[in-house]
């Protein structure tokens, strides 16, 4: 029996308040070299990368922005190997999926409530379309068929839950 390939995902739900109203950044995926759905901005975990640094480093590549806060990670800590973060939304890939190539394979993400300085690039890598919407916009963009990817239908969720019970 063949090993499965599992992808280790972090991403990030960044709110920013822009003239008075909440926003959450998200963008479209490139895949193919064609726009799918919109999503929040993130990615795959490198080799030696922990949870904190991938999610740091695919948000700048994807959007060009800074993290600058990441919530429940105010005792984030290394240490002897292990890392320990409070997430704000968690997902996993259940049942049979399979690669392009045919190849089956396994996918958890760890999405983070953040904070981040700059303005967003027009494209990143592998991103387009990338932009700041009301919660308004971002249910809309949910109850469209196929118009939100799969991965972050939980945490856009959550933060509307978040969003409408302040």
């Amino acid at each position: 029996m063949s090993m499965q390939r599992i992808y280790y995902n972090a991403r990030a739900v960044i709110e920013r308040i822009i003239n008075g109203e909440k926003t959450v950044l998200i963008q479209r995926r490139i895949s193919d070299g064609t726009a799918t759905y919109y999503e929040f901005p993130g990615g795959c975990m490198e080799q030696g990368e922990t949870f904190i640094d991938t999610l740091k480093r695919e948000v700048f590549e994807e959007t060009g922005l800074i993290v600058t806060k990441i919530y429940g990670t105010e005792s984030w800590a290394v240490k002897e190997g292990i890392e320990s973060v409070v997430p704000y939304s968690v997902y996993q890939l259940v049942g049979n999926w399979i690669d392009s190539a045919g190849e089956p394979f396994k996918s958890v993400g760890v999405h983070f409530k953040c904070e981040a300085t700059g303005d967003p690039a027009d494209k990143g890598d592998n991103s387009q379309e990338i932009q700041w919407v009301t919660p308004e916009k971002l249910r809309a963009l949910l109850d469209e068929p196929k118009m939100f990817g799969y991965m972050d239908r939980g945490a856009a969720e959550t933060y509307l839950k978040e969003v409408n019970n302040k």
